[in-house]
């Protein structure tokens, strides 16, 4: 029987597997491409740290502003082109390249488990594919995406 004191096994379920997701750009179920790897879900918080004058035995840290990581999405070479367009937008017309990401986890039932919202993204970075004739692997391009922020919903 299981020890109802330690933490891992008192909480529910057995976590969700990080592979079956999809990703969709602009809302509206709209999905640009099947994606191999999605990456770099991740916020920092500024830390200050405040030295009190009279108070020698230690000081205080507080938070400040947050920062996002980068998202990086990878995926296969195809006949649709949606990571070359998004990237010839921000190279010859950058004032309008800002597109909302959601991406969404699933669960064995192929339901949303959980989605995070990613809000206001473009690339700040494209990829090509690596080319090697002794090699079996896919042709995977890649795109890293800026952004303003992330909200995470349970579903």
């Amino acid at each position: 029987m299981a020890d109802r004191t330690d933490p891992i096994e008192s909480h529910g379920a057995d976590p969700q597997g990080g592979f079956n997701f999809y990703v969709e750009i602009d809302g509206g179920g709209d999905i640009k491409g099947r994606f191999s790897e999605v990456g770099g879900l991740k916020a920092d918080v500024e830390e200050f740290e405040i030295k009190e004058g009279g108070l020698n035995s230690r000081t205080h840290k507080l938070p400040g502003r947050v920062t996002w990581g980068p998202i990086t999405l990878k995926k296969g070479v195809g006949d649709e082109n949606f990571f070359n367009e998004w990237w010839d937008k921000v190279v010859n017309s950058p004032g309008d390249c800002r597109k909302n990401v959601t991406i969404l986890l699933l669960d064995d039932k192929f339901e949303t488990f959980r989605r995070w919202e990613i809000k206001n993204a473009w690339p700040k970075s494209w990829e090509g594919v690596a080319l090697n004739a002794r090699s079996a692997e896919l042709a995977i391009e890649t795109l890293t995406l800026n952004h303003e922020g992330v909200t995470e919903q349970n579903q």
